[in-house]
């Protein structure tokens, strides 16, 4: 997979997220924790006005007693607003495990999900409303290799024909336990590319990694 972008410069996306508070860009993209929104531009834009099912794992908690939370000054749903901008057309859903930040509006649906608990993961995924399958699926939850691990596990059945699964800020003490994983994965699911993203930042140097995920099937 080979992807153009210039992670110096904003995008309409990195403002539409910036409006909305969320941590994967603004237009002060230098400056920005993530800028995440430079490449997420490069590989969207084409698809922008698709209708698309779109699904979002982490909607960003501001329980500072709930791990990998946004910190008291956190916008809960920024991101899925931000997706309903940018993608207007398309439908967005999310889960998280904070129920207390669960909403929904007229192209947002939420529900509750632990992904270090398959359980709780298949039950999510057995809601009526989340019967189909994704165009794109971003996992944005809790930060560690064995919780991604098991959310991609059990989800990634959930990802259609040509689509995308993305696992947001891989720490780069982790890159290696996901390099070892991915060539098991490899030999589990023929029909999916794997490409771990270092994002160039000056001012992330620690997590501003994606491991890229597309469905070639």
């Amino acid at each position: 997979m080979s992807y153009i972008y210039d992670e110096k410069i904003a995008t309409p996306l990195c403002e539409i997220m910036g409006n909305h508070n969320s941590d994967k860009g603004n237009v002060d993209i230098i400056n920005s924790h993530h800028n995440y929104t430079t490449f997420y531009y490069s590989i969207f834009k084409d698809i922008q006005y698709s209708y698309l099912k779109i699904f979002e794992l982490g909607i960003g908690t501001n329980n500072i007693n709930i791990p990998s939370n946004m910190g008291e000054n956190g916008t809960p749903g920024a991101s899925l607003y931000g997706w309903s901008d940018f993608f207007v057309n398309s439908k967005i859903f999310g889960a998280d495990i904070d129920s207390n930040i669960l909403f929904n509006t007229e192209k947002i649906k939420t529900f509750y999900c632990d992904q270090t608990n398959k359980d709780s993961i298949l039950n999510m995924w057995n809601n009526n409303e989340l019967n189909d399958e994704f165009d794109i699926i971003i996992e944005d939850g809790l930060h560690t290799f064995s919780a991604n691990v098991c959310f991609f596990e059990n989800s990634i059945h959930k990802l259609k024909k040509t689509g995308f699964y993305i696992i947001e800020d891989i720490n780069v003490n982790d890159i290696n336990l996901f390099h070892n994983k991915i060539e098991e994965w490899k030999l589990i699911y023929p029909n999916l590319l794997f490409e771990i993203i270092q994002i160039p930042s000056t001012k992330n140097i620690h997590d501003n990694n994606l491991l890229l995920i597309k469905n070639i099937e």
